[in-house]
């Protein structure tokens, strides 16, 4: 049906209707492509859509936009640091005073705080207000596809447009990786994807203790991953010495808020995952609380616990590792571990710390979620989604608009310092500036953009980050995307178990007498309320996506 009203109105394009007619007619040919997508997550079919572009006119199968009428879009983005609302507005200008003629797009910004973007943005989308380009949260987007709320993208992939976030993305495995029950909602931001696990050291015990020659912890780039790394055992003896020379600190800082991160596809949410220490390549979907790796993992923390190495009140204490560190009540800590990440370390916790990874036969991997953490895609009340499409392209190839959005006017909100990097302008500093929102992690380009020299990176962070990022194996089902639309009851009802047990395990607080009849208490009331749907439903999906590839 929906290819026979297609070309229906392709052939009443063709006729001699008025303007005002043919942008009805396509507005429902627009509908036509993407009624296939919204109903059943289906795709659109062989239709490719795409913005062709003269100098100052663009053209799409909706209308004609100029510089004198240019498309109007609206752009929602989350703002995570304040900012001065004349600031922006000047900002704002700037940014059409370069689009309308480059683009023929005029962008009003629609920042939203996290909080309102959670509230907000799915009415918004129910009821059909005014919106193109927005941020996608892995962990919404199947339920706002399942409302018809967002738009697929693959229809638009063939075009130029798509072709530069491909290239900008690196490949289409990642340009691909926001894709849900074969729809493409969206597209990751380019930026750091992978973290390495491993510690983070005090260095003046270190030193006073002998570790620091011991396990080579002081060069100057080990915040880049060499191929080497300690294990729980060595950490464990640094723990031993620490704790007889400093009895009253916390050896090893644990809490609701500063976990170790095991070596675990979580596969979004963590109820059925990969686990890749026992098969690295393996796509078959296991319970986590059943897997040696963590049963050996909750023991060690629960026999460190018995030891006095963890804080006594991890279970229940929120406070940073960091400030921990800083007040000086700690030693150590677990960490991810990125390039620029030890100056940033240092800094955080107010003194000179060392960063270690952890063996290398455990090192960390990409997965999905890693990647398609926040994406950019479009609304389908957009009134021209080749144009938002032509937008979101440009977040990705065009550095001008990404660092306007990003860091405001040069010489007004930012300067250029003499190695290339941006910092405040003269006067402001992180307390007092008027415009900066340094979150190219939700969209973009990010290694397009400006460094931002606030004294962890200089003008090579990217191209480090970049050969970071190549570091880290990619999961075996790196780019699928688990739907849980049909299981949202089910999720809920985990999630509360898991509250209820995962701090006393994973903190060791529960104590090494308890570990084994804890978790399979813990398993058998996960099991009472869906566990085994769940993982069936994830491990079909997998092998169903497997197949397709």
């Amino acid at each position: 049906m929906i290819n026979v009203i297609y070309y229906i109105i392709l052939y009443i394009l063709k006729e001699d209707y008025n303007m005002k007619n043919k942008k009805l007619i396509s507005r429902l040919l627009v509908a036509a492509m993407t009624a296939g997508t919204i109903a059943g997550y289906g795709n659109t079919g062989s239709i490719v859509a795409g913005a062709a572009s003269e100098e100052g006119v663009t053209t799409t199968s909706i209308g004609t936009y100029t510089v004198d009428d240019p498309y109007h879009l609206v752009f929602e983005y989350c703002e995570v640091s304040d900012t001065d609302a004349d600031a922006r507005a000047a900002v704002e200008a700037a940014v059409n005073e370069y689009m309308i003629p480059n683009y023929q797009i005029e962008v009003e910004f629609l920042p939203m705080s996290i909080a309102d973007y959670y509230a907000n943005t799915p009415l918004m989308l129910s009821s059909g207000e005014e919106l193109d380009v927005l941020p996608i949260m892995f962990s919404t987007a199947s339920s706002w596809l399942s409302m018809g709320g967002i738009l697929d993208l693959a229809p638009y992939m063939d075009s130029e447009e798509g072709q530069k976030i491909i290239e900008a993305l690196g490949d289409e495995e990642t340009a691909y990786a926001a894709t849900c029950n074969g729809v493409l909602f969206g597209f990751p931001a380019n930026k750091e994807f992978y973290s390495n696990r491993g510690f983070l050291l005090r260095a003046d015990i270190c030193d006073e203790l002998g570790f620091t020659e011991k396990y080579n912890l002081d060069r100057p780039d080990a915040d880049i991953y060499d191929g080497t790394g300690i294990s729980w055992e060595d950490e464990e003896a640094m723990l031993v010495a620490v704790k007889e020379a400093y009895p009253d600190m916390t050896a090893f800082y644990l809490s609701t808020t500063a976990k170790a991160d095991l070596l675990f596809d979580l596969l979004d949410d963590g109820f059925g995952v990969l686990d890749m220490v026992a098969d690295r390549e393996g796509t078959t979907v296991v319970n986590m609380y059943e897997t040696e790796q963590y049963r050996e993992h909750v023991k060690r923390m629960a026999d460190w616990y018995d030891k006095g190495y963890i804080y006594k009140d991890a279970a229940t204490g929120s406070t940073r590792a960091d400030e921990m560190m800083r007040a000086g009540n700690t030693f150590s800590y677990p960490t991810n571990i990125v390039p620029g990440a030890l100056i940033g370390t240092n800094i955080s916790n107010g003194c000179k710390c060392y960063l270690v990874h952890r063996e290398p036969e455990k090192k960390g991997f990409i997965t999905t979620s890693d990647v398609s953490f926040m994406n950019a895609g479009i609304a389908t009340q957009s009134k021209d989604p080749e144009m938002a499409f032509k937008f979101i392209s440009a977040l990705y190839s065009d550095p001008t608009l990404f660092n306007l959005w990003q860091f405001g006017i040069e010489g007004v909100h930012y300067q250029l310092l003499e190695d290339g990097t941006a910092y405040y302008v003269e006067g402001e500093n992180a307390s007092n500036y008027k415009y900066h929102q340094n979150s190219g992690w939700q969209m973009g380009d990010q290694f397009k953009g400006l460094v931002w020299n606030d004294g962890t990176a200089g003008p090579d962070y990217w191209d480090a980050l970049k050969e970071h990022n190549q570091k880290g194996d990619r999961s075996p089902v790196y780019g699928f995307r688990w739907d849980s639309t049909e299981y949202s009851t089910e999720l809920t009802a985990l999630n509360a178990i898991k509250e209820q047990y995962i701090y006393q395990l994973e903190t060791g607080t529960c104590g090494s007498d308890n570990v084994d009849d804890l978790l399979e208490e813990f398993n058998e009331a996960l099991y009472n309320v869906g566990l085994q749907d769940i993982m069936d439903a994830k491990q079909a999906q997998i092998d169903a996506w497997l197949a397709a590839k």
